[in-house]
């Protein structure tokens, strides 16, 4: 009678224990944190903007992104770490995608080069963002294998989603926003679609108010911002490499150093950092022909301010279309893609803000100063 009572016990318990694991796994499910295919119909069946995608868990975009392109098969592809999130579709006549935040080190950035080379139909003009550390052999923040995306359940998965009830209750807002990811439900910022980047920036605050956090790595020679003097060599010849498999397959290329904010920048335009510029010249060397624009320095480009930053390392989309503009006006190849109108006419409408895509989609929005650095919205 124990034995049988004991058996029945661990039956219901074990049925239990699976009724509870089940249940967490079609929810965890429907709200994006399990199932890369699942996220992307949801988004690809919406207007883009329409569902955010960014997960609690793995923030590592690299397949998601590389997915969006299969799906997509975009005449545009920009590829780059987070600095190239800011590009968006809007900017172009025909399909994009950007596969910024697929590229965090330079085998990343080798391996989507290869996967983009080897795709069925290969897009008309690929741009890519060349971050300096690339090529600083003191750079260590290579992230290694690229993580598999969730498929079941786990520990780790329901830890992240209980430490992110302290930010709200993101539970129940899972039931009322179209949003995907524990992330982009609780802050309403994600990736789009086109897999560019829309942040919540009516809040005052900031993780880098007065690129506080930026300057704090430069002093502290970390992160992305190692001190070195000469660039090397053998990894400028691997990022020149990458880049001409691209080429080589028909697609047009354009190479691009992506800009710091201007009072970061003042910061990196000292011997320590002679680095950026040497690797740069290399690169340009190296590509011949390729077109190579170097925005590095926010001077060089019309119009820019530190108000249209994310960050001191990011510029928001309002930056970027003005790079644009400037890379239209000297490649054709750019010039055919890029909507030209849509462009000029959203940088001056947005000048000064970070988030020009948002308020043009919901003109009740308003852009905090969140850098406190004196911004007028």
């Amino acid at each position: 009678m124990i034995e049988r009572r004991f058996f029945l016990g661990f039956v219901t318990a074990l049925i239990t224990l699976g009724l509870v694991v089940g249940a967490l796994q079609l929810f965890l499910t429907r709200v994006g944190e399990i199932g890369l295919a699942h996220v992307v119909d949801r988004q690809l069946a919406a207007p883009n903007g329409d569902v955010l995608f960014l997960s609690g868990v793995n923030q590592n975009s690299h397949r998601y992104k590389l997915m969006l392109f299969d799906r997509q098969q975009p005449t545009t592809v920009a590829i780059g770490s987070s600095r190239a999130m800011e590009v968006r579709a809007e900017f172009f006549a025909g399909s994009f995608v950007t596969l910024g935040g697929a590229v965090n080190n330079l085998g990343n950035l080798e391996s989507v080069a290869d996967h983009v080379a080897k795709a069925a139909k290969r897009p008309e003009l690929a741009i890519v963002y060349v971050d300096p550390w690339l090529f600083n052999a003191r750079y260590t923040d290579n992230q290694g294998p690229v993580p598999a995306y969730p498929r079941y359940v786990s520990a780790d998965m329901l830890w992240a989603g209980a430490k992110a009830l302290r930010g709200g209750n993101w539970i129940a807002e899972s039931f009322r926003s179209p949003n995907l990811g524990i992330h982009a439900i609780a802050r309403n910022e994600g990736f789009a679609k086109d897999g560019s980047q829309y942040y919540n920036l009516t809040g005052a605050g900031s993780y880098d108010e007065k690129f506080a956090l930026t300057f704090a790595r430069i002093d502290g020679d970390k992160q992305n911002f190692q001190r070195n003097t000469r660039a090397d060599p053998r990894l400028v010849g691997r990022i020149c490499v990458a880049v001409k498999k691209l080429r080589a397959t028909g697609s047009a290329v354009a190479v691009v150093a992506p800009p710091f904010a201007e009072q970061v920048w003042q910061r990196l335009s000292q011997p320590d950092y002679a680095y950026i510029a040497d690797g740069y010249g290399q690169l340009q060397a190296c590509l011949g022909d390729i077109p190579f624009f170097d925005f590095a320095d926010p001077a060089k480009i019309a119009g820019s301010t530190d108000c249209e930053f994310i960050d001191g390392l990011h510029g928001g989309d309002v930056t970027y279309a003005r790079t644009l503009i400037q890379m239209a006006a000297t490649d054709p190849a750019v010039r055919g893609q890029v909507d030209a109108r849509y462009v000029a006419d959203f940088a001056a409408k947005y000048r000064g803000h970070a988030g020009g895509t948002v308020l043009a989609r919901d003109p009740a929005v308003r852009e905090a100063d969140f850098l406190k650095i004196g911004c007028t919205k």
